[in-house]
């Protein structure tokens, strides 16, 4: 369950019809879907969703890390944009070497949204249902690689809009909720900057799944 935009003095009451629409579900690649007709319905609003405001996609696998692997593309694609502002510092931030691969930027992601919630654990869990499950626990298993059947996966979003200090964008296959913006609530030190936006599709059918977005050229 994500919560851009909201107090996080009272995560619980985001609405949870924007929760089951965007984060109701885990981030992988859907594959043989129970219901060819609904895949592709929601393929297709997601296209017109990205197309009307002159987006395209950028697909990613699916494996369990696609939510990293479109995070990555993303801010790859703004240090090229960028590449003596934001390129440096957020490769300085980050510890990235000139030649890092996607599947390490990915990973190095991951680690920064585990880090992040040890370091604001208090923050991060009023997010997470802990009569069900126990924060500290959630977040060791979703440290591993390919691990995204926690919840903690539906605040990654908010986490790395709030240690990187951007914005995040995602673009929805859902026709009423056609995007969702996650802006950053806290204050890294070092900020990274200027601040930039990272966009992201989200087919959310069945298990659901995250590629990447880029302005269309």
């Amino acid at each position: 369950m994500v919560y851009p935009q909201t107090n996080s003095s009272s995560p619980m009451k985001t609405s949870h019809r924007v929760r089951q629409a965007l984060f109701g579900t885990h981030h992988q690649t859907q594959t043989n879907s129970s219901d060819d007709d609904e895949y592709i319905y929601h393929e297709e609003q997601l296209n017109r969703n990205l197309s009307r405001n002159g987006f395209q996609r950028l697909l990613v696998k699916g494996d369990g890390n696609c939510l990293f692997y479109a995070l990555a593309e993303g801010l790859i694609y703004e240090m090229e944009v960028d590449p003596n502002s934001f390129g440096v510092s957020l490769r300085n931030y980050l510890r990235l070497s000139r030649t890092v691969r996607l599947a390490e930027f990915a990973d190095r992601l991951r680690q920064l949204c585990v880090e992040h919630w040890r370091s604001y654990e208090d923050y991060y869990s009023q997010f997470v249902d802990q009569e069900k499950v126990t924060f500290l626990k959630e977040v060791k298993k979703f440290s591993k690689n390919g691990v995204s059947d926690s919840i903690l996966g539906d605040i990654v979003p908010l986490t790395i809009a709030n240690a990187l200090d951007i914005h995040i964008t995602i673009f929805t296959s859902v026709a009423d909720l056609p995007q969702i913006e996650v802006k950053s609530e806290q204050k890294p030190v070092p900020s990274v900057v200027p601040r930039k936006t990272i966009y992201l599709a989200y087919n959310q059918c069945g298990i659901g799944h995250y590629d990447a977005a880029y302005p269309r050229q």
